[in-house]
């Protein structure tokens, strides 16, 4: 069995809210990201795909938990365990315009992750960064220029390469697409898996697009007001959902082919406020095959099924 990157148990986080009360943004969460491999996190606004992200990032704490790198703590880290934890984990945002400086040119925004390591040698950066240029579609005497000077596909390109040049083990992609022309989404697409056959990297992704998340991710789990309730390989997942959160977001995905008929489930009632969760399953007042007392009173525990694929509902799969 491939050995996982990155690991998260038990994570959960709380923000206080006055009165002595506290806000409850991600609950419970367990999952792995195997080395060389795709976990996406999909769901709707508001599930807590941001908060996990931050946390395993470091841009955040947990209340309870853990977030392992290669069995390391993160939180935990500290002096040379934790520079290397910032060679090892890399990020890509969303809006590359906004995550790349105006005023520092290409060569050193791609060479900075190096610069702060602090133990390369000005040959051996540029060597890296000509690397990184190359791997992404970017031309050597490009280097000289600014972000301004690019196209937003181009800046993209020029924020994987940043992210690449540390040789990192894994790459958080924070909706890596969706600020992105349609006509060039598929490119930079095929760049991510061009780039995890050629360097092994492992990617967590973060998307809305569910034909983005197909596409790319090997593994999905599938987030609803902070607690995952579908988890397994993707294909599987998509094939086959077994929730029926997972069943409705799916369901409202446009068809892959316009023969295809509409089979969108219509969803009750408003997302609940994480200020005032629903008692039992959180799902349950906006579900369709709720089974009553049981779904409202109690939390479903989370089951496997002999194939590799986690749930968490009252139903069970069927």
């Amino acid at each position: 069995m491939t050995k996982p990157i990155l690991q998260v148990r038990g994570l959960s986080r709380s923000f206080p809210i006055g009165g002595g009360r506290d806000v409850q943004a991600v609950q419970d969460l367990n999952f792995e990201v195997p080395a060389g491999q795709t976990l996406a996190l999909v769901g709707e606004s508001g599930c807590g795909k941001t908060t996990t992200t931050k946390m395993i990032l470091r841009l955040d704490s947990p209340t309870h938990g853990q977030v392992l790198v290669d069995g390391q703590d993160v939180h935990g880290l500290r002096g040379s365990g934790l520079r290397d934890y910032r060679a090892k984990v890399q990020a890509v945002f969303q809006d590359p315009f906004a995550s790349l400086s105006p005023r520092m040119r290409v060569r050193d925004i791609v060479a900075e992750p190096l610069e702060v390591q602090g133990h390369h040698s000005r040959k051996e950066i540029d060597r890296r960064v000509h690397e990184v240029l190359d791997a992404v579609g970017l031309r050597h005497d490009q280097a000289r220029n600014y972000p301004h000077e690019f196209s937003g596909g181009q800046r993209q390109r020029i924020a994987i390469a940043s992210a690449l040049v540390s040789r990192p083990e894994l790459i958080v992609l924070d909706e890596p697409v969706s600020a992105l022309d349609v006509s060039i989404r598929s490119q930079i697409m095929n760049l991510f898996k061009d780039l995890q056959e050629e360097f092994g990297v492992s990617y967590l992704l973060v998307a809305h697009d569910l034909a983005t998340t197909r596409y790319l991710a090997d593994q999905v789990a599938v987030m609803y007001l902070g607690r995952i309730v579908e988890y397994g390989p993707s294909e599987q997942v998509f094939n086959d959902p077994q929730h029926p959160y997972t069943k409705a977001l799916f369901s409202a995905a446009l068809p892959s082919h316009p023969s295809e008929p509409d089979t969108e489930i219509m969803l009750e009632g408003e997302i609940p406020s994480p200020l005032a969760p629903p008692s039992g399953c959180a799902f349950h007042p906006r579900c369709q095959l709720r089974l009553g007392e049981v779904c409202a009173r109690d939390r479903p525990r989370p089951e496997w099924s002999d194939t590799g694929v986690m749930l968490a509902c009252h139903r069970g799969f069927g």
